[in-house]
């Protein structure tokens, strides 16, 4: 049993390592690149934890690459429901705090199979619920592994992150890069935050969207 579960953890391991980059990738075709001067990052999120976790990750990585940045807690407050604020009211929280970008990101997608686990193998087994789109959390700080002689619980994440162009008029035409990343089984969400924040702030920088 305990030999089944190192190997089940190392090819948890495996599969986590690989995820080094951002895996589907999206510019605006007129777009190319831009040198922002301040720029705001938000993550969807009614987990405070992950939230702030999350936002003050990426900032951190941001300005290490000379990029201006701050984290939305104080234009976005814990306490506010996105869905009630106005489009307007979110547009001009943006541009009194003086930002020309800002990065989105959200939970869009949970996926949960059942894997099976062998002697000198982990193969996936076969699908388990689906849980469509929403933004009801981001990145969980607690996971637990259920393991049996046969079967464990394998979820991943997919994550959306989206760069807006504040100084473009129409916010149809705002969105000027997107990028999608899957996190299979993350060990915790100071891990997950690391390792996606470090796959964006690559993906950006070397598509040219925000230019050093």
């Amino acid at each position: 049993m305990k030999a089944r579960i190192i190997i089940s953890l190392l090819a948890m391991t495996l599969l986590w390592s690989c995820a080094t980059t951002m895996e589907h990738t999206w510019k605006k075709e007129s777009f190319e690149g831009k040198k922002f001067e301040k720029i705001l990052v938000l993550a969807i999120s009614k987990n405070l934890k992950s939230r702030t976790l999350y936002e003050n990750t990426m900032v951190d990585m941001l300005k290490q690459e000379g990029i201006n940045a701050t984290n939305a807690l104080n234009v976005f407050t814990p306490v506010e429901n996105l869905k009630d604020i106005t489009e307007a009211d979110i547009e001009k929280r943006i541009k009194d705090g003086g930002y020309d970008g800002v990065l989105v990101t959200t939970l869009i997608d949970t996926r949960t199979r059942d894997v099976q686990v062998n002697n000198n193998s982990y193969y996936p087994y076969m699908y388990g619920g689906y849980y469509g789109y929403g933004y009801r959390s981001f990145i969980y700080s607690n996971y637990n592994y259920m393991y049996s002689d046969q079967y464990r619980e394998e979820k991943t994440y997919v994550l959306e992150t989206r760069l807006y162009d504040v100084n473009i008029s129409d916010p149809k035409q705002a969105v000027v890069w997107a990028g999608q990343s899957e996190l299979v089984d993350p060990s915790s969400s100071e891990s997950s935050s690391k390792t996606y924040s470090k796959q964006l702030v690559k993906a950006l920088l070397d598509s040219g969207a925000i230019i050093k």
